[in-house]
């Protein structure tokens, strides 16, 4: 090969080089999303600060009976979004696109979920979870402290409710984890549904056979 065919190296001018310098910069920062992190983390303090308030005044005058009732509810409701973040990550998106080429509002729904699942995730595991923790834990001292006077009695009952609330709800969580990923089409296309009802999107009324 004659050297004059030989092409010359490629030349980078500055502003190209600055560009690719972005690039690199934009592909190695990509999946931190650090806007969406403290958003979700000053809503949930924000909440739990609020909860907290709120609990503390509406604990004190129920029964103990019916804070009990609260307590467990509040339990369920962490373990039910658990298992709701856990069915929105590991959910197939494909029947959801089909619905969605139908023009069905629980596919375009449901596809929105699945695209989102990092988010959704957090919102229902971590800010809805910990809003639920921070009323069971209120509910807990509030029964605890309606229960017993005794500096003694109280310390033993309040290691008793403690316990018993976060073995109910890591067990409770440990079970929803595999019956969230088990049926996660289920509780997805549940929560798509019922979220789709809010939806003003112009669709087809077809209803789904699937």
């Amino acid at each position: 090969m004659d050297k004059h065919d030989e092409k010359p190296p490629r030349s980078t001018a500055p502003g190209e080089d600055k560009q690719n310098k972005k690039t690199k910069k934009a592909k190695k920062n990509k999946g931190l999303n650090w806007g969406w992190a403290w958003k979700v983390a000053l809503i949930s303090i924000g909440i739990s600060i609020l909860m907290t308030l709120l609990s503390g005044e509406v604990l004190e005058k129920l029964n103990p009976a019916v804070a009990f009732v609260i307590l467990l509810i509040f339990i369920f409701i962490n373990i039910f979004f658990d298992i709701i973040a856990i069915s929105i990550t590991t959910a197939d998106i494909k029947p959801f696109l089909s619905m969605s080429a139908r023009r069905l509002k629980v596919g375009y729904t449901g596809v929105y979920l699945i695209n989102n699942a990092e988010k959704m995730n957090n919102i229902c595991a971590d800010v809805i979870g910990d809003i639920a923790g921070v009323v069971s834990g209120a509910t807990g001292t509030a029964i605890i402290v309606k229960l017993f006077s005794d500096p003694n009695s109280e310390l033993i009952a309040n290691l008793a409710v403690t316990s018993l609330i976060a073995g109910l709800t890591v067990g409770g969580k440990a079970l929803g984890k595999s019956i969230g990923t088990k049926y996660s089409y289920n509780f997805v296309y549940g929560t798509a549904k019922f979220l789709s009802l809010f939806s003003k999107r112009k669709t087809n009324e077809k209803k789904d056979t699937k």
